[in-house]
């Protein structure tokens, strides 16, 4: 009988793939919620790195597409076209020859002058020695011969004879003997030798002081260093600051006004064009959009009149810093604008000396632009110092690396960016989790069909991949959707979120790889990982476990004995005890809703705080920094206003390795009626104790008998005071001294003072005069500018964290129902009605959230506070995160108000469960 092999055939398709879509379909209401969530924040995130990239791209091309500036200076008055070329070469000028050289030319005159007048001095004493020596022999001569003639000659008479001739001679013979004698006296040698002991003796003296001066120059400034010129091209770029309105009226705002841009720091015309005549002008396209100001619109810029021809993005000013020192950028009362030359000799006002300055060979990277800068600076102070316009000073040099108008809303980019990967990150590791719970609670209730199908021969691997199917299949669909939006709706939302605070130029989108990485790739390796731990830590129990449901790897522990409560207290606890996991899942999503939530909320009321008590926190409402304190005439600059007092006032840097801060001190007067400093203090303290500011105790953590230590900002020169205590003053970071030990510290004369402080507005003051003016106004700046670029999406914000907190505690308590279904079912059985059950099942849920929103709510803030600490130590400035009672109720309601809505969905969830699952695959 001939032998038949036995064909077992090909294998047939693993029935397991469609299976996978079924249950993705039976579970859609869970994967839809994960899946919108994912795709929400993916496309937002991916927006995000889109519209970053695309800005950032185009910020960095118009570096030289419109010539931006490698830095500028502003110098005291206008410098003479020899100084201008001498800091064009970049070159340290030889300060103590110049120094020598001055000083030389200066003590020649004297020299001369002492010398003549000592030589003259002496020669008029000799020639008025001689001529009465002569006289006096003379008539001696003529009364010897009276005498014999026997004429009685008394000396009266001899002394008036001696007078009357010698008031002769001299009137007669004096000042041509003089006049000789001093012709011969400088052609003698001896004149000669005592005009070179003089020089001598005078030039040593001056040479003394000079390499003491030099010395103390080069130490501040490190003059001393060699290192190669740093050549630039430095270019005008002048400019006024002036009010300025709709003709037709409006709110007043700062504008700066630049006469025409041609060779640097050009601009990009949003819309119009560019001046073109005296009466044209352009503005910022943000601060127009801000004001409410359109191309057509007739503005009052100081005491002209201007048509608005175009609005523009100028490459210097992408953030709308009025000063670089400022803490915050505004839109909404600072402008900048450019007219034709002829437009801007129109405005009267005070013309500031500003020099942009381009380095003739572009650094390398930023360690070779930080090192030119530093070279450059030397290089300017030296020249500036050498120049032949003696009273030239630097008034503010900003490298372009260090200027906020330029490098802000850059920077903010990069750290929006961040962010934003951080929370897609969280997210996606809260989903993931998520999804691991899912499962795991699927491996449970599928544990018999999971211990069949390895008893049938599935290996580990196809249970693992087809478990491991639905979380990747809903998160790659998640991220195409949430790409294809991120590129197109999210990229608009979030340039136009950017237009909205910055002044930034047309942009062109651009591919970004990185979005796809980090919003694609990185969320389904995160999926991926967690849920790959979960099921494989599952997989490993044999079969056998699996068909009898023993998945726990601890032994199975004796039940907690509870106390002897009701029967419904009983049963809910045992639902709670049951749930532990779950319910710290739950609390780890609210924690991560009311971080959300507390910036959502606290930054609104934050603000608010801020805007509605400044007026109490400012010593004065007006403050003026005058940019001399005396007029033409050398009169010193006073006021009429009888609520004015003068203060002193400089600015020192805090320096640290991630952030230079300046901060102000100022000089107080003693009995001041605006800074109330201690009595004792005042009488009593010395040179080296301080009083400092509450925010700057706040910031830094700074406490009464600690020490600070403050650096010159463009001198290497260090202060080091002891705090005597802290001033409650929160509008700044400042230090208070008393203005005589003011003047001591910084070598001012007795009398010296920075401007005027007061509550009444000064109005008496020439504006040619005033350096700079501040109001209450302009420290708002900070909290009004926030507000408008964040204040309303804060409240979108706050309704999207609602949604997210409906979702995650919707995922969750579904998780928690299903793994109860058996249980439900039971109750049914048994007799129990809906709202019974719902009562054993939702209340543990209801006090496990009410109990973690109180705990969350605070952790939140705290996380949240923490923070704001540490974006504020990057900037200037410090206000506290400020979270109101009213605050901490909002976050509460909201979030309940969520858990109400997914209670109502979970009690229609508990109605729909069928008796007769109760009686499936029992044991």
């Amino acid at each position: 009988m001939e032998k038949k092999s036995i064909s077992f055939g090909k294998r047939p398709r693993d029935p397991m793939v469609k299976r996978v879509w079924k249950d993705i379909w039976r579970d859609r209401k869970r994967y839809f919620m994960i899946m919108l969530m994912l795709i929400a924040t993916i496309g937002f995130v991916s927006g995000m790195y889109v519209a970053n990239n695309s800005m950032l791209d185009t910020l960095g091309k118009n570096v030289d597409l419109l010539k931006r500036e490698s830095g500028h200076f502003q110098l005291s008055e206008k410098a003479d076209e020899a100084t201008l070329s001498a800091i064009a070469t970049g070159e340290l000028a030889d300060v103590v020859t110049v120094y020598r050289e001055r000083a030389y030319s200066e003590a020649e005159e004297e020299v001369q002058k002492a010398v003549d007048e000592a030589m003259e001095e002496q020669v008029a004493d000799s020639v008025r020695a001689a001529i009465t020596e002569q006289v006096e022999k003379a008539v001696d001569e003529q009364l010897e011969a009276a005498r014999k003639m026997g004429q009685d000659i008394t000396s009266e008479a001899r002394q008036s004879a001696v007078e009357s001739a010698l008031e002769a001679a001299m009137s007669e013979n004096y000042d041509k003997a003089y006049n000789d004698a001093v012709k011969q006296a400088k052609e003698s040698e001896d004149y000669e030798k005592a005009l070179d002991e003089a020089r001598e003796k005078a030039h040593e003296e001056i040479d003394k002081k000079i390499d003491e001066k030099y010395s103390e120059l080069s130490e501040r400034y490190g003059l001393d260093e060699k290192f190669d010129p740093v050549p630039v091209t430095v270019y005008e770029l002048f400019y006024k600051d002036v009010e300025q309105k709709k003709a037709s009226g409006g709110t007043t705002s700062t504008v700066r006004v630049y006469d025409q841009r041609k060779d640097v720091d050009l601009y990009d015309i949003i819309k119009g064009r560019a001046p073109e005549n005296d009466n044209e002008i352009i503005i910022d396209r943000m601060h127009a959009d801000n004001a409410k100001i359109k191309v057509g619109d007739r503005l009052s810029v100081g005491n002209a009149e201007f048509d608005v021809v175009g609005l523009a993005a100028f490459v210097d000013y992408s953030a709308l810093y009025e000063s670089n020192t400022d803490t915050m950028f505004d839109s909404m009362t600072f402008d900048i604008a450019m007219t034709t030359d002829a437009g801007f000799d129109r405005i009267r006002s005070n013309t500031r000396a500003n020099y942009a300055y381009k380095y003739n060979k572009a650094p390398a990277d930023e360690y070779e632009e930080k090192e030119m800068s530093d070279h450059f600076l030397k290089s300017l102070i030296t020249q500036v110092a050498a120049s032949d316009e003696e009273d030239l000073e630097i008034k503010d040099y900003v490298p372009a690396y260090a200027n906020q108008a330029m490098s802000f809303a850059e920077n903010d980019l990069g750290k929006d960016k961040a962010m934003g990967g951080v929370l897609l990150y969280i997210l996606t590791a809260v989903l993931a989790f998520i999804f691991a719970v899912t499962i795991s609670t699927t491996l449970e209730k599928e544990a018999s069909v999971i211990g069949t199908l390895r008893a049938s021969g599935y290996t580990k691997g196809e249970l693992l991949r087809y478990y491991m199917s639905a979380p990747l299949i809903v998160v790659i669909i998640a991220s195409i959707i949430g790409n294809v939006l991120g590129y197109t709706l999210f990229k608009d939302v979030i340039v136009d979120m950017y237009y909205n605070s910055y002044s930034l130029p047309t942009y062109k989108t651009i591919w970004t790889p990185e979005a796809f990485v980090k919003t694609t790739i990185v969320p389904i390796v995160i999926m991926l990982i967690i849920n790959l731990v979960v099921i494989i830590r599952t997989l490993k129990l044999s079969p056998l476990r699996f068909l009898r449901h023993d998945l726990k790897r601890s032994k199975r522990k004796k039940a907690i004995r509870l106390p002897k409560w009701k029967f419904f207290g009983r049963f809910r606890m045992r639902v709670f005890l049951q749930n532990i996991p779950n319910y710290l899942m739950l609390f780890v999503g609210i924690t991560f809703v009311m971080l959300l939530l507390s910036m959502a909320v606290g930054m609104p009321e934050t603000l608010s705080y801020y805007q509605d008590n400044m007026g109490d926190s400012m010593f004065a409402k007006e403050q003026i920094i005058l940019s001399t304190t005396e007029d033409e005439d050398g009169n010193i600059i006073t006021t009429d206003n009888p609520d004015a007092e003068r203060f002193s006032m400089t600015s020192l840097e805090r320096k640290d390795k991630t952030y230079n801060e300046e901060v102000m001190v100022c000089g107080i007067v003693e009995n001041s009626r605006y800074i109330k400093l201690a009595k004792d203090y005042c009488n009593n303290a010395d040179e080296n104790t301080v009083y400092i500011s509450k925010a700057y105790a706040d910031k830094y953590n700074v406490k009464k008998g600690d020490t600070i230590v403050l650096s010159e900002k463009y001198e290497h020169k260090e202060y080091s005071w002891k705090v005597y205590d802290i001033y409650d003053y929160t509008a700044g970071i400042t230090v208070f001294v008393s203005n005589e030990n003011f003047n001591k510290i910084f070598d001012k004369d007795e009398d010296y003072f920075s401007g005027y402080i007061s509550n009444s507005k000064i109005t008496d003051i020439d504006e040619e005069y005033i350096a700079n003016e501040l109001t209450e106004d302009d420290m708002l700046k900070i909290a009004r500018q926030l507000d408008h670029s964040m204040g309303s999406y804060m409240v979108y914000f706050q309704y999207v964290c609602v949604i997210v907190a409906a979702i995650i505690l919707y995922l969750l308590t579904k998780i928690i129902i299903e793994k109860n279904e058996r249980a439900i079912s039971m109750t049914k059985i048994l007799g129990y009605d809906d709202k019974e059950i719902a009562s054993l099942y939702l209340i543990p849920t209801a006090i496990v959230v009410f109990i973690s929103e109180f705990i969350t709510i605070y952790i939140g803030y705290k996380l949240m506070a923490l923070f704001w600490k540490l974006m504020l130590m990057s900037m200037s400035g410090w206000f506290e995160f400020i979270m109101p009672f009213s605050g901490y109720v909002k976050e509460f309601v909201m979030v309940f108000a969520a858990y109400i809505i997914i209670t109502i969905i979970d009690f229609i969830r508990i109605r729909k469960i069928p008796k007769v699952l109760a009686l499936k695959n029992a044991e």
